[in-house]
Order: structure tokens, then C-alpha cells, then sequence
């Protein structure tokens, strides 16, 4: 039982807590060495109050699949998110599956511009909310090596 003890202090997960020190996470009452008590409660109990919603940002992500007109996953684009102002506020390219997660920090309107070498490029206004915003796409065709097109 004390191996059993040791081991779970030895691995409870480190947790960064929001005034920014380390701190260690208290185990789940089910990973509880059998024959251990949790610690009684020295003060009385208070009455329930509704949880704070504290906002640490305003952050949120746009995320989603690129892919092509026959529904292929388009791994090489890249993806960047502009502000109204111009400012690059994030950048990212895509798995081979296809897929991006973009850090948005904060709600709002956005452009989202995707190059690739082999398709058009795209761009597009989105607006984020306070939710994640799932935003696939789907890339045409470069056209450059096309006769009507010089390369």
C-alpha cells in the first residue's frame, strides 16, 4: 500500500494555476490508496455560491479541414489571420490531413487568407464569436500552368 502511495504522489500531474506558480493536482478520490481517508475539512462548510467566470483572454480558435473540389486533404497551404488593421495575428499550415487550428485572440472580424503552390489563393472576412469557429475549406486548381496562363 505504500508503493501504491509513493507512486501516486510521484505522478500527480503539475498544473501552472493561474497566478502563474506550480502546483501540483490533488488526486481523484478513486486513485485513493484504499485504507486512506481524504483530509477532513478544518473550517465549516460555506454556502454555495455560483462559480466566477473569469475571463483570462477574450481568446478563442477558428479551426477546420482544407481541402480540394474532389475532397482530397490539401497539406501544404498556409493559413494566416489578419486583423481589420492588417496585423498578422496568427499563421499556421496545415496537417497532412488537411486540418488547422488558428489562435484567435479575441472575437471579432477577421480576414483569413490560404496560399498554397498548387491552388488559387483564397481569402475571406469571418467573424469570430466567444466559441470556437469551425471553418473548412476548399481550394480550385492553380491555373498558372495552364496554356491560357503562361506560368
Amino acid at each position: 500500500m505504500e508503493a501504491w502511495a509513493r507512486w501516486c504522489h510521484r505522478h500527480m500531474p503539475v498544473v501552472l494555476t493561474l497566478g502563474g506558480r506550480l502546483g501540483r493536482r490533488r488526486p481523484h478520490p478513486a486513485v485513493e490508496p484504499p485504507g486512506t481517508a481524504p483530509p477532513t475539512p478544518t473550517q465549516a462548510p460555506t454556502p454555495a455560491q455560483p462559480p466566477k467566470e473569469e475571463s483570462v483572454s477574450g481568446a478563442t480558435v477558428v479551426h477546420g479541414f482544407v481541402r480540394t473540389e474532389e475532397g482530397a486533404p490539401v497539406t501544404d497551404a498556409v493559413l494566416t489571420l489578419l486583423s481589420p488593421g492588417g496585423e498578422q495575428r496568427d499563421r499556421v499550415v496545415t496537417l497532412a490531413d488537411g486540418s488547422y487550428i488558428l489562435g484567435v485572440p479575441a472575437g471579432g472580424s477577421y480576414l483569413l487568407a490560404v496560399a498554397s503552390r498548387e491552388y488559387e489563393p483564397w481569402t475571406r472576412h469571418i467573424t469570430v464569436g466567444a466559441e470556437p469557429l469551425v471553418h473548412d475549406l476548399t481550394l480550385s486548381p492553380s491555373e498558372a500552368g495552364s496554356p491560357s496562363r503562361p506560368a
